[in-house]
């Protein structure tokens, strides 16, 4: 039983970390937003997927959603 509230409590801990890295990709979603083309297409090009800042956070916040859709059952 010890062990089943351990897993819980890291997976408890597991989501809250991924709630904080979908509340800093919306942040740098935004600033990335505010950033003129050319700048944007500079980020862009750097990030290793060729994904911008938007792309990220959308993956965030579905794996948050389909994170929770297993844990809630």
């Amino acid at each position: 039983m010890i062990e089943e509230v351990d897993m819980m409590d890291q997976m408890n801990d597991f989501l809250y970390q991924l709630k904080r890295h979908m509340q800093y990709t919306s942040e740098l979603r935004d600033a990335y937003e505010k950033l003129p083309v050319e700048q944007k297409e500079i980020v862009k090009n750097a990030s290793p997927r060729k994904e911008s800042p938007e792309d990220l956070s959308k993956h965030a916040y579905q794996w948050h959603d389909n994170l929770f859709k297993v844990v809630d059952k």
